[in-house]
């Protein structure tokens, strides 16, 4: 039986996988907790977050309403971007509060070529961002159909700035309802 070209490329493939899931610096880790930092910032830097949402008004209210409850000392800025719904997610991400200094909902522009759905609704969030909060240091991006603890934006920004970090990111804990989705 001689070795052929298809018997390299299965050991080549399952070597690949053995060198990222044993080797590549723990990529594929969901052991990773947001501890909570008793160091404090000395001073709280402004955070912008934005949430892109199509057709998400059976969730938005509760994504929007987790993110001005906040305990965050600093200021902050909510800017969803409504993109393009057919579903009233606008409507409801406006019911949330009357505050209009903490959510700002923002109709999205059509789509232009070249952009994805997702990525160009983030885009105007942030150019938004940028003209509403222009001194924030920090950017949450966000999705609309995720509630945060009422810590989470203090907790993020401490660890940000503890660790001198650019880019603190989290996986959120997924509503899995099904056999299938818990798989």
């Amino acid at each position: 039986m001689s070795f052929g070209f298809a018997q390299a490329v299965v050991i080549a493939s399952l070597l690949s996988w053995v060198w990222l899931l044993l080797f590549r610096g723990g990529v594929w880790r969901a052991d990773q907790i947001l501890a909570a930092s008793d160091e404090v910032p000395q001073s709280w830097p402004s955070v912008a977050i934005v949430i892109p949402a199509r057709d998400e008004a059976e969730t938005i209210a509760d994504a929007v309403r987790s993110l001005v409850d906040q305990d965050y000392p600093g200021r902050f800025a909510v800017i969803v971007v409504d993109d393009n719904s057919s579903d009233g997610t606008a409507r409801m991400a406006n019911a949330v509060t009357d505050d209009s200094a903490k959510v700002q909902v923002v109709d999205g522009k059509p789509l232009p070529s070249g952009w994805t759905g997702k990525m160009w609704a983030v885009a105007q969030g942030t150019a938004c961002a940028a003209e509403t909060l222009p001194d924030a240091r920090y950017i949450l991006l966000t999705d609309a159909d995720i509630a945060h603890g009422p810590d989470k934006i203090r907790r993020l920004v401490a660890k940000a700035e503890a660790e001198s970090l650019d880019l603190v990111s989290l996986m959120v804990r997924l509503r899995c309802q099904s056999a299938w989705e818990r798989l």
